[in-house]
């Protein structure tokens, strides 16, 4: 297409009307109707500024071949996802970083960009990339991601308010593209639910696994034997899901469960199930430090689904659960026996590795 094709579309994609076009541009409306039709085109110094108008790359306007530019993108996107699932944060971020020298108007280089600063503790930069897009991108998805990330910066930062404003500017859980996916697949539309469905198991799983913590939390105020309930339910929902032992990134939300049941049962003087809770403590906390980023689940409600690695803790699990276990007097009822010294033992034997 031409440039005046081009520009005709762009105003007509976005509800612009050539009057509106032209004050932007400080022309006649005659002079934007003349470039549409082809008749003239605009001066190349207006070429910027028709792509700030627009929220597209001046390239867009030109019509250069946009499917090799987001060959290209897709590309940096893919190799950068490598670095993430192996939980390399900053290769991710140095990729994505060179591919904005590159495409400086690509806001999905952007989004992923901040989402990779968030897991390295760069909020102010994740911040104002996120709010860039906010304020120039109009693909919805992508604002969506860039929402979520800015809301995660600003908890992060304490600006707890400013979160709150933002999460009420997201859609409803109802209206995702999954859940309608979901609602919508038939039997014969194997390929696409195998593609999507698994992803989306994991993910309600850990949702639900995490519901069922925060109502079993102290605060809520449900009698303690409610908590006990909710807190093996949300426990039964994991093992239920990762049938094969294979709950690698959701094993941090079975050791949460397990932790804060063995919390219970501590309390309660409950020897027998305060050692089951910590042997599963232990060993979810173990799983989640060591899984392997790029292998993918084997359990059949989400089967060939990689979860990728996860933000790194400034401190092991294994190690704060040694420290709480050696300092705590709650513990001391069942110090001397064998299976809590075997906890133990397996503790400092994997802090001793992570040393070595």
């Amino acid at each position: 297409m031409t440039i005046g094709q081009n520009i005709k579309n762009l105003r007509r994609e976005q509800d612009i009307t050539q009057e509106q076009l032209a004050e932007f541009l400080c022309v006649s409306p005659q002079a934007v109707s003349q470039w549409e039709t082809d008749r003239t085109a605009p001066d190349i110094s207006q070429l910027p500024v028709l792509a700030n108008v627009f929220g597209v790359s001046v390239d867009r306007i030109l019509g250069i071949d946009l499917t090799k530019t987001n060959e290209k993108i897709r590309a940096i996107i893919d190799e950068s996802n490598e670095f993430y699932r192996q939980g390399n944060f900053a290769g991710a971020a140095e990729v994505l970083k060179n591919g904005l020298r590159e495409f400086p108007r690509s806001f999905e280089l952007m989004e992923r960009l901040a989402d990779n600063l968030t897991c390295l503790g760069e909020r102010q930069e994740a911040a104002r990339l996120c709010e860039k897009i906010l304020a120039e991108c109009r693909d919805s998805e992508i604002r969506e991601s860039a929402a979520q990330s800015l809301i995660f910066s600003r908890v992060g930062s304490g600006e707890r308010n400013e979160a709150l404003g933002l999460i009420a500017t997201l859609p409803h859980v109802w209206s995702s593209r999954e859940d309608i996916f979901l609602l919508m697949s038939g039997d014969g539309e194997r390929e696409c639910i195998l593609e999507a469905i698994p992803e989306y198991s994991e993910f309600l799983a850990n949702r639900l696994m995490m519901c069922l913590q925060k109502l079993a939390g102290p605060q809520i105020g449900y009698p303690e034997d409610d908590r006990v309930k909710l807190l093996k339910q949300s426990a039964a929902v994991g093992e239920a899901i990762f049938s094969d032992g294979d709950a690698m990134f959701s094993a941090q939300f079975l050791r949460n469960a397990y932790r804060d049941l063995g919390e219970i049962y501590a309390k309660r003087k409950a020897a027998e199930s305060l050692l089951d809770c910590l042997e599963k403590e232990a060993k979810y906390a173990e799983e989640f430090e060591t899984y392997d980023p790029a292998a993918a689940h084997t359990s059949p409600a989400v089967r060939g689904y990689t979860p990728g690695a996860a933000m790194p803790d400034d401190e092991p699990e294994t190690k704060r659960i040694h420290v709480r276990l050696t300092e705590s007097d709650e513990y001391d009822f069942v110090r001397d026996s064998e299976r809590f010294k075997r906890i133990m033992r397996s503790l400092e034997g994997r802090n001793e590795g992570e040393k070595q």
